[in-house]
């Protein structure tokens, strides 16, 4: 009995690729139940953080308390989008000492958000990292708690997913290789 094999190496690795997409997506869990941002929330809040830093003659602490709450209402939205490149936006306005913060948005709060973007955006580890991170600064932070199980689950279960990939991929080669050796006989 004769194996089906790609027409060519590119299809093949298509196939398998799209196989591991459809095993993520079986495997993993749903998350922590995070609020999704919608290009309407987006939009607002680029509309008002623009206005916010329209306003750039006043340098009051008002002022500056109104830049940064809109700043981070703004990375927020990007954080909780759903669109491609959002959640590198909103984790380039979080990254430490891109922006002098006042005190009204907290060191937690900005790297939970900043966790939030990376696990949207795939980045588990660089999630967990800012997750722990905001723990570090309020270990009683039951969002970040919640939000770091998650991010375990997702770490594990990338990893069960990889092994079983490295096991098809092992296999599929050595089919490969017994049927070209069968058919040099």
């Amino acid at each position: 009995r004769e194996m089906a094999l790609p027409n060519n190496f590119a299809e093949g690795l298509m196939s398998f690729k799209q196989g591991i997409k459809d095993m993520k997506r079986i495997f993993n869990p749903t998350g922590p139940g995070l609020p999704e941002a919608d290009a309407a929330m987006v939009a607002d809040a680029e509309r008002l953080y623009a206005e916010a830093t329209a306003s750039t003659s006043d340098s009051s602490e008002e002022t500056k308390r109104a830049h940064d709450e809109a700043r981070f209402r703004l990375a927020w939205a990007l954080a909780h989008s759903k669109k491609p490149g959002h959640a590198a936006r909103a984790v380039d306005i979080l990254l430490p000492g891109a922006h002098q913060w006042c005190e009204s948005v907290l060191p937690r709060d900005r790297r939970y958000i900043a966790a939030v973007a990376h696990f949207n955006d795939g980045d588990y580890l660089a999630a967990r990292n800012a997750c722990e991170e905001s723990l570090s600064h309020d270990p009683e932070c039951r969002q970040a708690r919640s939000l770091l199980a998650a991010i375990e689950d997702r770490i594990a279960a990338d990893g069960v997913i990889g092994i079983g990939a490295l096991g098809v991929g092992a296999a599929v080669l050595g089919g490969v290789v017994a049927t070209l050796a069968s058919s040099r006989r």
